[in-house]
């Protein structure tokens, strides 16, 4: 008779799947990669993938999640050592943490390019409810650590601040990954106006978005 699996024994499984999937996906693209192609890849059978994941939207939920874990894991770390911060001071933190992670290859930028347009659209209410209560509890931690240390604005304005940040990452992101017949286009006819730099134009922006975001609480 075949002994059940123990639950730490599952979470090693459904680590190796996500573990499969994360090496696919650095170089291939989300619609590039079938479910089939995971379960062969993590020599599993299309009924143990699934009975993990039920869709591949899922699985890639959690792979970002993971990523989120990490990028804001790292924040907390280097925010720690800091005491009180002007404003001027989190300003310049704030820029170079987001340098340090805006590369556009990453697992990080590219699932975040990719989780309200396609990600989100194929989980279940379970998964929604795991990841957005996670997530929130990550940033409820960052914004304290940051209210803690910056005085001058308060936790409801670092939300803010997190979230427009997000947006112009995720917005920069998918800017930037124009299709190649785009980019001859814009070189055949000398349209440099529409060429994007990623990380040079979402830290401009980023920057200008806290020069007036500041303006508020003088």
């Amino acid at each position: 008779m075949r002994r059940a699996m123990t639950d730490s024994a599952k979470a090693e499984k459904a680590k190796f799947i996500l573990d499969t999937a994360r090496e696919m996906y650095r170089n291939r693209n989300f619609d590039e990669i079938k479910m089939s192609d995971i379960a062969k890849a993590a020599n599993v059978s299309n009924g143990t993938l699934f009975y993990y994941y039920k869709t591949k939207e899922i699985l890639f939920m959690e792979l970002l999640f993971q990523e989120y874990v990490k990028r804001f894991q790292n924040f907390a770390n280097i925010l720690l050592p800091h005491e009180a911060m002007t404003y001027d001071e989190f300003k310049t933190f704030f820029l170079d943490e987001m340098a340090s992670i805006l590369d556009q290859n990453s697992y990080l930028i590219r699932l975040s390019a990719i989780k309200n347009t396609i990600l989100e659209k194929n989980i279940d209410l379970e998964t929604a409810v795991k990841d957005s209560t996670g997530l929130y509890a990550i940033l409820e931690n960052i914004v304290s650590l940051l209210s803690e240390r910056v005085s001058v604005l308060n936790a409801e304005a670092f939300y803010e601040l997190l979230l427009a940040q997000n947006a112009l990452i995720v917005g920069y992101a998918n800017m930037a990954s124009m299709p190649d017949v785009l980019l001859q286009a814009i070189d055949q006819h000398g349209l440099e106006g529409f060429q994007i730099n990623f990380k040079n134009h979402a830290l401009t922006a980023m920057e200008y978005y806290l020069v007036g975001f500041y303006e508020r609480f003088k």
